[in-house]
């Protein structure tokens, strides 16, 4: 496992090497790998728990210190970042960020430091806004995978599912003669027992918030800097995406698909569906807020300052870049070179993603699988076919 390797340079260099400077950036753990260690190797975690997590650049000292008290952990955080990450290129692979940046790479004592999306994630712009979120939610999701799978000592399944709000989802092994018993406003009538293993939604949230937010809010009680509590709200949005959609699944227990009895749980979204909604808020509901705050944000807009900004909109303070040109200062990679289309009228528009620079085109001979066939039994057989595309780029 990854923290076998940390382990191993910790007992080869006990002692604690300078480091250079680095900005604190949590979405580093992304570039954790697994380790193969010797099988005979015991782990004393009372001993090494807090050198290994001291040695994770790239985290702050709370990060650190939560490391520390749950080691094991960690690894379910790097794949939650992963999983956002790939999700956040999904939604903005057409657009002219599209969840990619030219991010700084530095070797140090510990190891390799990738500052992944790390200035567009201290940037406080509106992409700023919606990596924040998608990257808490991805936390929050593989700790309560993490919890619901038994692979964390810290926590299991929901032991009191009924305290968490959920909608209903049908899954029976029978269906219902009345379907009518699965409307929300009928719970009370339903005979229905909670079974299963309910997805422990709670405890990522709580992990996530001393993970995430312990350390702005001690920041901002130093400088004051409005930063701090855009960095805070945009984890609550992405903890709530996850928690205000969570589905109740049912299986019916009955003689002749009378569902006389069900056993139900709860579940979390496909993550997929948390980075779409995520997107609309991206879209639709991203607040600018004011630079000069006291305890609570405001909408910049003097108009608006009397609305509260409601935990369903992101929150950014400064306006984004044009992301068309290259400017390695602030992480942007331009888009010269991307493919895009001609005249689709959307954001993958050569004229808009281009940003009127214009575009080159070429043909191009591309291998795609097709003709598919499932073969008994179990494969599924295609041919290669070969098509002349016309493919155009940005200049």
């Amino acid at each position: 496992m990854w923290w076998l390797a940390v382990i191993g340079f910790i007992s080869a260099h006990p002692s604690s090497p300078s480091l250079p400077k680095l900005p604190h950036n949590w979405l580093s753990l992304a570039a954790l790998t697994p380790t193969e260690a010797p099988p005979s190797r015991e782990l004393d975690w009372s001993t090494h728990s807090s050198k290994l997590c001291s040695r994770l650049i790239g985290l702050n000292p709370v990060q650190k210190d939560v490391c520390a008290e749950n080691p094991l952990v960690i690894q379910y955080v790097a794949r939650g970042i992963r999983e956002a990450l790939y999700h956040c290129q999904d939604q903005f692979k057409n657009e002219r960020w599209n969840c990619s940046d030219r991010h700084e790479v530095t070797d140090t004592s510990y190891g390799t430091f990738k500052d992944i999306l790390g200035k567009t994630l201290r940037s406080a712009t509106r992409e700023g806004a919606f990596l924040t979120a998608i990257s808490t939610a991805g936390l929050v999701y593989e700790v309560t995978k993490g919890c619901s799978t038994g692979n964390l000592s810290e926590c299991g399944c929901d032991t009191k599912p009924d305290t968490q709000r959920y909608t209903d989802t049908i899954e029976m092994q029978q269906e219902p003669r009345n379907p009518t018993h699965h409307r929300l406003g009928q719970r009370s009538i339903e005979h229905f027992s909670w079974g299963g293993c309910s997805d422990n939604v709670p405890y990522g949230k709580k992990f996530a918030r001393r993970f995430l937010d312990d350390w702005e809010t001690r920041e901002f009680e130093k400088d004051g800097d409005a930063k701090h509590l855009v960095h805070k709200h945009n984890f609550f949005v992405g903890r709530e995406q996850i928690a205000q959609n969570i589905r109740r699944t049912c299986r019916c227990h009955g003689v002749s698909g009378s569902c006389e009895f069900k056993t139900c749980w709860l579940t979390m979204p496909k993550f997929s569906e948390v980075a779409e909604m995520l997107k609309k808020r991206y879209d639709n509901f991203a607040v600018q807020v004011a630079k000069k705050v006291r305890k609570r944000l405001r909408r910049k807009e003097r108009g608006q300052r009397q609305l509260e900004i409601r935990g369903n909109e992101l929150t950014y303070l400064l306006r984004s870049p044009s992301y068309c040109e290259r400017n390695d200062t602030l992480g942007i990679l331009g888009t010269s070179g991307r493919e895009c289309v001609h005249r689709s009228h959307n954001s993958d528009d050569c004229d808009l993603l281009c940003c009127g620079r214009g575009y080159n085109t070429r043909m191009e001979r591309r291998t795609t699988q097709c003709q598919c066939k499932f073969v008994w039994c179990c494969q599924v057989k295609c041919k290669e076919c070969i098509h002349d595309v016309t493919v155009h780029t940005c200049k």
